[in-house]
């Protein structure tokens, strides 16, 4: 594990883990997962909110088509105590046990929408929504198109060649010209990830700083 993701815990305190039920919310737009024929599934960004984000990607909706998003199982105020909340996918504290629930959580997730195994799936990861989408399709997630926006590949990435399920044949990324957190250094770095992986892979480069880019979203789509 790269060192600087270890999180300084006190060494002489102990950790314990169980497991718990928990709730988890979805959201989405457009058709119903059972009645669709295309299922996109969209993961959030740090600090956001699924429902305003697929507000704000209603020009995405087509006839036949769901537009999902689970929410991180963290949530917060974004600003002080009070006001508006956001969610996370995960934090470095209890990193390893972090990625193994949210993929069994988006895995369970996915299996629960009931959707026929002809169904396509497109799954889209922004900002921290990258590396969470990455690690899910890295562990057989049932995907067809895989579109990553405005975030960087997880480290794991270049230690470990991802498990990919052989439905996936196409990945896009996504780098907007003027994204803020998303250098141009680590948009390279992740390219020559995924250029050995054999699959249609296809750079996007627009105008735009660090959002989601609906136009170009439904040019991939369509």
């Amino acid at each position: 594990m790269d060192p600087k993701l270890k999180y300084p815990l006190p060494e002489n305190v102990k950790s314990h883990t169980l497991e718990v039920t928990r709730s988890a919310r979805w959201f989405h737009i457009g058709e119903s997962p059972k009645n669709s024929n295309e299922i996109i599934v969209i993961l959030h960004g740090y600090g956001q909110h699924p429902s305003y984000m697929l507000n704000s990607l209603q020009s995405l909706e087509a006839p036949g088509r769901c537009l999902c998003a689970p929410e991180g199982l963290s949530k917060f105020y974004i600003h002080g105590t009070n006001g508006r909340v956001g969610a996370s996918w995960m934090t470095r504290d209890n990193r390893q046990q972090e990625i193994t629930d949210q993929i069994a959580y988006l895995t369970f997730w996915l299996k629960s929408l009931e959707i026929p195994e002809t169904t396509p799936v497109t799954l889209i990861g922004f900002s921290q929504g990258v590396a969470t989408a990455a690690r899910w399709s890295a562990h057989g997630a049932e995907i067809d198109t895989l579109i990553f926006a405005s975030g960087q590949l997880p480290p794991e990435w270049v230690t470990s060649p991802p498990n990919l399920n052989n439905r996936l044949k196409e990945i896009h990324i996504i780098r907007p010209e003027n994204d803020e957190y998303y250098t141009q250094d680590a948009f390279k770095v992740d390219i020559n990830l995924l250029k050995p992986l054999g699959l249609d892979l296809n750079l996007h480069e627009p105008e735009g700083t660090h959002t989601l880019n609906a136009a170009l979203l439904n040019k991939i789509l369509n």
